[in-house]
Formats: structure tokens, sequence, C-alpha cells
């Protein structure tokens, strides 16, 4: 029987809740900052609007002054910036239609500003026009007495008029921008708050598991992570089943300091894991300078019992293989024992202490055949049920009997196996299999 503890824990998808939490984020903070933008966007808006309306007003004053410079004296020098203001006056216009084409008042604005100056200009061509024939008396009359005085105040308060609107406009933009980016840097403030909490139950649930690891193979600490429900549940299956243990390893002991022994007993299992992983054999538990090997976890497959026996082949070569490059020790050997059959896996215990456990008859069978290695003084002995299940699947190879007689500890007899050397006549059994107790009685050889 093999137990490990664990703690329950509900799993939540941490890293992919964090990454959309990492992506909202950005995406609002990206919204937010846009949103600055278009607060200081506005505020170039009125900027420009507001200089735009003040140039346009300059040029109709420069045009006025030299219309009035002209009637008075008669120079033709005065005419320049009476043109030139107008022509100026007229773009800043154009170009203000553009800044505010969007906005339909003042648009209509705009219409009235150009009327009023079409008006203006009016009354400063007939009185150029006047002085022009000679008529400086009825030029300056028409100076006085002309509607250019009033059209032009009209045009001064129509203009402060298009700025206070304009200014209203901006501080009804920057109130939305302001309120909208406040929601946004709050809704940012949220996430990252967020963010944190789903790191902090990230870095947590990654401790929880790295704490499973510690106990558990990897190939099941990740689906108990997870909480999965059929190994906590329990169930029943069949699997292969491999003891594996050191001979002489109290002797070693002896003449190794600890230290030294440590790094042996890790080198040792560092092969055993290697070769049990790479024939998809999970390594439940070493014991001291053993190990219980299970194939069928954490699913059943058909090669179980097939990748077991690959697995005793191929330790034994390995362990072989190092002993002929280990000249500082003596040679070191190991027992095998595997059986195939129905055994129990699951979580057991109350919530506050849950064991993972492996269980049953086949378990206690592979555990005997492993000890009966050192009876029979070979590094591998299998039961019929192996070779049964394993048929002709890769690494069973040729196989001979070495005994029907009882294990220790128990009464039933059965038929267990060793590889057949080279050279040397493989025993093959032909099985009868009990249905539904999984039981095996040789029927011939």
């Amino acid at each position: 029987m093999l137990r490990f503890t664990i703690v329950r824990s509900g799993t939540v998808t941490w890293m992919s809740a964090g990454f959309a939490a990492l992506i909202l984020m950005t995406a609002f903070a990206v919204a937010g900052f846009l949103y600055q933008q278009h607060g200081s966007d506005a505020v170039r808006h009125t900027i420009e609007v507001d200089g735009r309306l003040a140039r346009a007003l300059s040029a109709l004053q420069d045009a006025e002054t030299g219309q009035r410079g002209y009637v008075i004296s008669g120079d033709e020098a005065f005419l320049a910036p009476f043109l030139a203001g107008r022509a100026a006056f007229h773009r800043d216009l154009d170009r203000l239609r553009d800044l505010v084409r969007d906005n339909p008042e003042q648009l209509a604005q705009l219409d009235r500003l150009r009327d009023l100056a079409a008006r203006f200009d009016g009354d400063l061509d007939a009185s150029v026009a006047l002085r022009r024939s000679g008529d400086a008396a009825g030029s300056a009359r028409l100076v006085r007495e002309g509607q250019g005085k009033r059209t032009m105040d009209a045009i001064r308060a129509l203009i402060r008029e298009m700025e206070a609107h304009e200014a209203a406009l901006l501080d009804a933009r920057q109130a939305l921008v302001s309120r909208i980016a406040l929601a946004i840097w709050i809704t940012v403030a949220a996430l990252v708050v967020l963010l944190v909490v789903l790191a902090a139950s990230a870095i947590r649930e990654a401790g929880r598991r790295a704490n499973l690891a510690r106990f558990l193979p990897e190939e099941l600490s990740d689906r108990l992570a997870d909480e999965d429900d059929s190994l906590r549940a329990g169930r029943r299956q069949n699997a292969a089943v491999a003891f594996v243990d050191m001979r002489g390893s109290t002797a070693l002991a002896e003449t190794l300091d600890p230290h030294a022994l440590s790094q042996f007993l890790t080198a040792f299992r560092r092969r055993v894991m290697r070769v049990a992983r790479l024939r998809g054999g999970v390594v439940d538990k070493f014991i001291g300078d053993g190990a219980l090997i299970v194939f069928g976890l954490p699913e059943p497959r058909p090669d179980d019992a097939a990748r077991a026996l690959a697995f005793a082949r191929d330790l034994v070569a390995v362990i072989e293989r190092w002993n002929a490059r280990s000249e500082d020790r003596a040679p070191i050997r190991i027992g095998v024992g595997i059986h195939y059959g129905d055994l129990f896996c699951g979580i057991i215990g109350e919530d506050m202490r849950l064991e993972f456990t492996v269980l049953g008859d086949t378990v206690n069978v592979a555990a005997r055949l492993e000890q009966a290695t050192k009876t029979h003084g070979v590094p591998i002995l299998v039961s019929e049920a192996v070779l049964a299940a394993a048929g002709d699947g890769e690494g069973v190879g040729p196989w001979r009997e070495v005994s029907r007689a009882p294990l220790r500890g128990r009464t039933e007899a059965m038929a267990y196996l060793t590889p057949a050397e080279a050279g040397e006549p493989a025993r093959a059994t032909s099985l009868s299999i009990e249905p539904g107790g999984g039981r095996l009685y040789p029927v011939g050889t």
C-alpha cells in the first residue's frame, strides 16, 4: 500500500485570468491616455479658434485704418494695408470654417460674421471710390455718417460672442473628458488590484502545486492539483506494478560516509526515474533504496504490461553499465518484481487529511516477487499475468519459468518467470483467465 498526504484546494486558471486582466488594463490605460490627449486637443482647438478670431478682427481693423488714412490724406500708400487687411480677414474666415465645421451653431455664427464683413467691405469700398473720384468731402461724410462704425461694432460683439461660445464648448469638453478619464483610471486601478490579487493567487497555487510535486509524481500532482474527480473518487483498474530493490545496501552504508551514501542513492534513484519515464511508468514512491513504479497511471494503456517488462530489462542493463564505469566501489545488484492485475488508486481520508493511495493484491504480489529474486538469485521475476497481458509487445522477449511454489506469505501457487538467457530454451505457458476474478491458471506448457 502506498500513501501520499495532500491538502484539498480549488483550482482557478490564474494565468488565463491574469493575462485577460493585463490585456484589459492595457486597453483601459491606452483609452485613458487617448482621452487625456482628446482633452489636450480640445484646448488646442479653442486656442486656435480664439487666435483666428483675434487675427480676423485685427485684419479688419487694419483694413479700416488703411481706408480712413486714404480718405483723409488721399495717399495711395494707405490702400496697401487696406487691401492686405481685407484679404487676411477672408483667409481667417475660411480657416475658421474648417475648424468649426462639426458645430452647426458655430457655423451659423460664422455665416453672420461673413455677412457683416461683406456689409463693412461695401462701406469701405464706397468711401474709397468717392475719394478716388475726387469727392473728398463726400468720402469723409460717408465715413462719418455711414453704417461702417455700427457694422464694425456689430462685428466686434459677434466675435466676442463666438469666443464665449468656444470657451463654453471647451469647458463642456474638458468636463466630459475628465469624467470619462476618471472612470477609465478608476477601472485601471481596479484591474491593477485584480491583477495583484490574481498574481498572489497564482503564487499560492504555484506553491501548492510545488508542495504536491514534492510528494507526488509529476504525472499525478497536476491532476490532483486540478482536483481530478476520478482520482479523488478513486477507481479500480488494471495496471502493472514493479517493485525495485537494491541488494547489499546495508553493507554499502557501512563503508560510505552519510554524504557519499546520499549521493550514491540519489544517483541510483535518478537512473530508476529516467528509465521509468522512458517507458511511461510513474514512480509512485522511493522507499529507501527501493522504488514502486506503476504502469497505467494516470490512465491505463493497452501496453502497460509490455512497458513494465521493457522497464525491468532496461533498468538491469543500465545498472550493469553503471557498475562497469564505477571502479571505486563494489558492483551493485538489483531485484525487480512485476505483477499485473486489478488494483485501487485514488484518494481516501478526511477533508483535513487526504491521501492518494495505490493498493490491492496486485501490489502485494509484485512486492513478494521482488523479494523472491533474492531466493532464486535472479534480477527479475514476473508473474504469468504480466506475460499474458503483454502478449507479443515490445520488450517482452523470451522467458523461462523459475518456480510455481507459493510466494512468501501466500498459500496460492503461481508460476513466476525470469528472462531467458542467450541460448537457454524459453518455456512458454498457456493461460486461462477466470472471468471476473482476474486469477490465472496454467493449462499447459
